[in-house]
């Protein structure tokens, strides 16, 4: 399904494609929360934000455990019931959280790298897709504020994925696929958490973890490979590392 807001596909230099690659890729399918732009350390600091003032510690290891999975934080909701001797229900705690979490994400960029891997692949000709547990309209507007939507050829999240199918099942991933019209060893996913790298190797595609503030305290070794950043390697230095391990 295609963005509902207007966006402008990027240019892409024709001279760029004198580098092709020589792989049997593509194309890339992305997550968003916390891989393309860091909101989960944005809710983070909301939870931070939110249950401070009453002298409750939130620890990285508490949030990062909710992420890519949809669950509810369900002790952090009952420490700020307790807190404040209150009955106040998950979602008006949610509707204070996501206040503070979204002027967070509003000054936030994509995370580093994120736009090289992006241009990199449009100028190999390569399909790109977004697969996340999120609805668009969480993550449509985030990408057209960073003028990133005319990368993607699909977007693929909460709307068309019922949630008892959601990360950790593969069927964000099955889906992407078959939007983009390739099969999954033709394409490399990016993911930053467990139940992500778990829907993606379950839907067969090779699959790079990228860690955050959060997820780097999880165990993300399901993975192909782990960075810390897109920054770290190359798209053309990644894709040649998976190269060399075929041979």
């Amino acid at each position: 399904m295609k963005s509902r807001v207007n966006v402008d596909y990027p240019e892409i230099n024709e001279s760029g494609r004198e580098g092709l690659l020589n792989t049997d890729i593509q194309g890339l399918i992305f997550d968003f929360d916390g891989l393309v732009v860091d909101t989960e350390t944005c809710m983070f600091r909301a939870w931070e934000a939110l249950l401070s003032p009453y002298n409750i510690e939130v620890s990285p290891l508490m949030v990062a455990g909710l992420v890519g999975n949809s669950v509810p934080a369900t002790d952090l909701y009952a420490s700020y019931r307790q807190a404040t001797a209150s009955d106040i229900s998950d979602q008006d705690i949610t509707a204070l959280l996501l206040d503070k979490a979204y002027q967070l994400i509003a000054q936030s960029e994509a995370r580093e790298g994120v736009r090289d891997y992006l241009t990199f692949a449009k100028q190999q000709g390569w399909k790109i897709a977004l697969a996340t547990s999120s609805e668009e309209e969480h993550y449509l507007p985030i990408l057209d504020r960073l003028g990133l939507c005319g990368f993607f050829d699909c977007f693929v999240g909460a709307d068309q994925i019922e949630l008892q199918r959601r990360k950790p099942q593969p069927d964000v991933y099955i889906e992407a696929l078959n939007q983009l019209g390739i099969d999954a060893d033709r394409a490399l996913a990016f993911e930053d958490s467990p139940a992500g790298i778990t829907a993606a190797k379950s839907a067969k595609i090779t699959t790079v973890a990228v860690s955050n503030f959060l997820t780097r305290h999880l165990d993300l070794s399901a993975a192909d490979k782990v960075l810390g950043s897109m920054a770290e390697l190359t798209l053309t230095e990644l894709v040649t590392e998976f190269n060399e391990r075929k041979k």
